[in-house]
């Protein structure tokens, strides 16, 4: 179920920097995916005109050890000393920034069923759908 956002403050769309400083640890701040911006809604993704949003599906229905559906906040959050800025991932092959040529944001999780893999499915498609609708790559 979605949160009724009615009563939060208004602002104006777009994708917010949730980064205080230029260079912050992995460990400190708010994680998001490499430390890109991060964006709720689809009038976020449409005023940050944004090419790329990465979302996640946590979803966890292994045998056994469980523990797969961390593995989203684990990427957002590892433990590397390095700053987490967008601009630090170089690619080794291309040696680009893909966030110097992309307008990249992190975009949340989808909202699973930790009991259900087919009650999962369709909100994974709805965000899906949800980003694609405005022209971004999900």
């Amino acid at each position: 179920m979605e949160l009724d956002r009615s009563h939060d403050p208004q602002r104006e769309p777009g994708p917010i920097n949730l980064q205080r400083y230029a260079f912050d640890p992995t460990y400190a701040g708010i994680a998001t995916f490499f430390g890109v911006p991060l964006c709720l809604n689809q009038d976020d993704l449409r005023a940050g005109h944004v090419d790329v949003a990465v979302l996640g599906a946590p979803v966890d229905m292994g045998l056994g050890h469980r523990g797969a559906a961390y593995g989203l906040r684990a990427l957002r959050g590892d433990e590397r000393i390095l700053p987490n800025t967008p601009k630090t991932p170089v690619s080794p092959s291309t040696r680009i920034r893909p966030c110097d040529e992309l307008t990249v944001v992190d975009y949340g999780d989808a909202a699973v069923d930790p009991f259900s893999i087919d009650n999962s499915m369709e909100p994974i498609r709805a965000l899906v759908r949800e980003i694609a609708e405005t022209g971004a790559i999900p």
